[in-house]
């Protein structure tokens, strides 16, 4: 369900005090509640205002603010104080300002700790309130996809829901499967080599053998801490320590988007002693980041600048698309039967990955595009949308995505179609048009349906009469990890993806008749009615069991029985 909970603000809980800097409230903290504060993010059950404090006078006091300032405000829910991206903010204001609050930090008053880390928390709310701030925004499907993916976008990759161990533990599989399959691309060619050796060397690594082990031996011991709800690593082995000192730094600055963080996901208290600062940042590393480290190496070996993008072009397309996503997509239609992509004299509009079973097709256009920090954490639609047309629909006169996948289906509507000639023979195709992305933060609520109606918009405006929605599905947008997530169902029948689909399209379609004397349930009914329809396809299939084994299975090898 659709639920909006109000984070509280300094103003809200101390309106008679005078707001300061919230280094003021900081530099009164002991070091060692600063120090534990990073990773705070990382544990369940985070505290609110009703359990904050030992102190119970100072408890009673809060709650008593709190709830005189509910009752004031008609608040529906309880309000919050603390969440993931405040707890993350705040880790990372005291790591850019390490040299100020914690070299010759002598606090030590443990009721001053509390109530100081209280405040610092209510400042940063104020921060991440006013990036959601979306004024009056009508009941609608519209508006109401425009305010999650607003609500959504800056912080999808740190998990969506306030229970993340589902999110984690996916996440941790196909960061795996990613890895190695990205280990192999790097062996499969003499031309990569030196990519190979700048992958390793970063993390201090005589060879990928020994890189793939420790980054397994890792996740796997992330995976342990998480399940223990502890975020404190104390490594034994000096290889281990020397691991780990590379995804440490010892500066870190303050960035639209966490970007320090997300290089340097552990933070180091002391010789033998590191803190994770979120889970989420310490499994993305060994995917979405090594990227960089491959773009640097890229641009010395070719003599290019440091702002060339000549990288991600050879990446998108020799790693992303020909290898990481043909053999994903090769084991989701691994049936003889299934017919692929043909060759053709033209290369013109060639579909990214092609397959055909009988009168069914399947689409995909698949794409590895990067989010600038800026535009991610904007919390402004329309400079997201307007990121979504460019990189998804259309690039000044060049049709990309969605606008490629409307090309195909016209040549096949047509019988023009010349990667498959046995479509060109018939007009009673079933087409599916699935659009395929690499980042995961872009399978949000809201997204989905957004992309949908540009996509109903074009293929309507371009096959005219010829459009039929019973030949000619709605768009699928889906992201890889979900593939791969989802592969050991898929590959059991063929109908199994078209099954979930299906399901999708439905869902997305389905509009309530809501008639009910009551409001409150009304208003209910139309809250599930929006979440139903505004869901992405990672949400559909929910009674899926992933094989345990398969994780378990990754760290044979490297972790004890």
């Amino acid at each position: 369900m659709i639920k909006t909970v109000q984070r509280l603000e300094f103003e809200n809980v101390f309106p008679e005090e005078e707001l300061q800097n919230i280094l003021h409230y900081l530099g009164k903290i002991s070091k060692f509640l600063l120090l534990d504060i990073i990773g705070f993010s990382n544990t369940r059950e985070q505290k609110n205002f009703d359990n904050f404090f030992n102190n119970q006078d100072v408890q009673w006091d809060i709650i008593q603010r709190v709830t005189k300032y509910g009752r004031e405000n008609q608040l529906p829910e309880p309000p919050e104080v603390v969440s993931r991206e405040s707890s993350l903010r705040l880790a990372e204001i005291i790591l850019a300002n390490r040299e100020t609050l914690l070299d010759g930090n002598s606090n030590d008053d443990k009721d001053a700790d509390e109530i100081n880390i209280f405040k610092a928390f209510l400042i940063i709310n104020k921060e991440v309130n006013e990036k959601q701030n979306f004024g009056d925004a009508e009941e609608n499907i519209d508006k109401m996809a425009d305010m999650l993916i607003t609500m959504s976008f800056s912080s999808a990759d740190i998990g969506l829901f306030s229970n993340t161990d589902l999110e984690f533990g996916k996440l941790l599989y196909t960061t795996i499967v990613k890895f190695e399959y990205l280990l192999k691309f790097l062996q499969s060619s003499e031309d990569y080599q030196y990519l190979e050796k700048a992958l390793y060397e970063n993390f201090k690594e005589e060879n990928i053998e020994g890189l793939n082990a420790q980054v397994k031996l890792l996740l796997g011991t992330i995976l342990k801490m998480k399940f223990d709800n502890n975020y404190k690593l104390v490594p034994e082995k000096p290889e281990h320590i020397r691991f780990l000192n590379t995804l440490a730094s010892a500066e870190i600055d303050e960035s639209d988007d966490f970007t320090n963080l997300k290089n340097y996901p552990f933070y180091k208290i002391d010789d033998a002693t590191f803190s994770i600062i979120d889970y989420f940042f310490a499994v993305d590393k060994f995917f979405k980041s090594v990227r960089f480290i491959l773009k640097d190496a890229y641009n010395t070996q070719h003599n290019l600048p440091e702002k060339d993008g000549s990288f991600f072009s050879f990446y998108n397309m020799q790693f992303s698309e020909e290898f990481l996503m043909k053999r994903v997509l090769d084991d989701v239609f691994h049936q003889k039967y299934i017919v692929k992509r043909q060759e053709a004299d033209t290369r013109d509009n060639e579909p990214d990955y092609y397959a055909r079973h009988n009168n069914r097709i399947y689409l995909f256009e698949n794409k590895d595009i990067l989010v600038a920090a800026g535009i991610k954490s904007s919390s402004n639609i329309d400079e997201i949308k307007k990121l979504l047309k460019k990189k998804f629909l259309k690039d000044g006169s060049r049709a990309v995505g969605i606008g490629q996948l409307v090309k195909s289906i016209e040549q096949i509507v047509n019988n023009e179609f010349p990667f498959d000639h046995y479509a060109n023979n018939k007009n009673s195709f079933t087409i599916y048009p699935i659009l395929l992305v690499s980042d995961r933060i872009f399978e949000i609520m809201g997204m989905n349906y957004i992309l949908n109606q540009w996509y109903l918009e074009l293929v309507r405006d371009k096959l005219g009469e010829n459009y039929n929605p019973s030949f000619i599905r709605d768009l699928t947008f889906i992201d890889m990890d979900t593939l791969i997530y989802w592969l050991p169902h898929l590959k059991k029948k063929d109908r199994n993806f078209k099954d979930i689909i299906d399901l999708h399209h439905k869902a997305m379609k389905k509009v309530p008749n809501i008639n009910t004397p009551s409001i409150q349930e009304g208003i209910r009914l139309a809250n599930k009615s929006f979440y139903n329809r505004l869901s992405p396809i990672s949400n559909r299939f929910s009674e899926y069991k992933f094989p345990f084994n398969l994780l378990v299975d990754k760290f044979r090898d490297v972790l004890p029985e």
